[in-house]
C-alpha cells in the first residue's frame, strides 16, 4: 500500500488532506507539533472511518534536525513513503510594525525551512517509489497582504521551492503545490471579514473542501506534472 506523510495532519487542512489520502488508498503518516489529543482523535478517525493503516508522530518542526528526524520514524514504522503533503504552517497577523523576529522565524521555519529540509530527508524514499511532494501555498504568495507579512513572504518562498526542487529532484520525484484561496479562515475572523473576502472572487463563495483535497490528489497522481503552484481559490488570485 501507498504510503504519505501529511505535516499538520491531526487539524484543520492538514486533517482534511489526511483523510483524502486515507479514502484513496495511502497509509497515513501524520505529524502534529503540540497537541496529542487532537492527534489521536485524527488516527482514531482515519483508522475507523477511513480504514487506513495510520500513526500519528510528535515533531516541531521548526526544531534543527526535526524534518528529518521524522522521516526516518516514518520509515521505520511504514517502510516506504509515496507522498508528501506539507501543510504545518504557522499563522501570525501583525501589522508591518509589530512583527518580531521570533515572529518571522516561527513562520519561515516550520514553512519553507521545513519543507526543503522534509525533502532533502525523503529524497531516496521518494525517488525509490517514483513519489510525489505537495507543499501547501496560499493565494496570499502572490498578493499584498500587509497585515502577514511573514505569512505570504513564506509562501512566496514555497512557490520558489516548488519550481527549484522539481528540477533538482527529477525524473523520479515530482514536486507542485496547490494555493487555496478563502477555505477554512481563522476561528477568530468574523463572519463579515469572512463575507468580504468571498465577495472579491469571481465565483462569489468560499472554495470547498472537497474541491481543495480533490485537487491535491490529482496534483499528487499525475506523473505528467512537476514545477506547478496550482490555484485552487474561486478566482481570489485573478482580482
Amino acid at each position: 500500500m501507498k504510503v504519505a506523510l501529511a505535516t499538520g495532519g491531526a487539524k484543520r487542512l492538514g486533517f482534511e488532506f489526511a483523510k483524502a489520502l486515507a479514502r484513496n488508498g495511502y497509509s497515513v503518516a501524520l505529524s502534529f507539533r503540540s497537541d496529542p489529543e487532537a492527534a489521536g482523535r485524527a488516527v482514531d478517525f482515519l483508522r475507523k472511518e477511513g480504514g487506513a493503516d495510520t500513526e500519528a508522530f510528535q515533531a516541531d518542526l521548526a526544531v534543527d534536525g526535526a524534518p528529518a528526524a521524522l522521516v526516518t520514524a516514518v520509515l521505520a514504522r511504514f517502510g516506504r513513503l509515496d507522498a508528501l503533503v506539507h501543510a504545518a504552517s504557522p499563522w501570525i497577523p501583525k501589522p508591518f510594525s509589530s512583527v518580531t523576529v521570533d515572529d518571522w522565524e516561527a513562520v519561515f521555519r516550520a514553512g519553507p525551512r521545513a519543507a526543503f529540509f522534509l525533502a532533502q530527508a525523503a529524497a531516496p524514499a521518494l525517488a525509490r517509489s517514483s513519489g510525489s511532494i505537495l507543499f501547501v501555498s496560499d493565494v496570499a504568495a502572490t498578493q499584498a497582504w500587509p497585515t502577514h507579512i511573514p505569512h505570504t513572504a513564506a509562501k512566496a518562498a514555497i512557490n520558489a521551492l516548488v519550481r527549484n526542487l522539481a528540477v533538482a529532484m527529477g525524473p523520479n520525484v515530482r514536486v507542485n503545490a496547490v494555493a487555496p484561496g478563502v477555505v477554512l479562515p481563522p476561528a477568530e475572523m468574523s463572519a463579515e471579514a469572512i463575507a468580504a473576502l468571498v465577495a472579491k472572487t469571481p465565483l462569489a463563495r468560499q472554495v470547498a473542501i472537497a474541491d481543495l483535497t480533490a485537487m491535491a490528489i490529482a496534483i499528487l497522481e499525475n506523473r505528467s506534472m512537476t514545477g506547478q503552484v496550482v490555484p485552487v481559490d474561486a478566482g481570489r488570485s485573478i482580482v
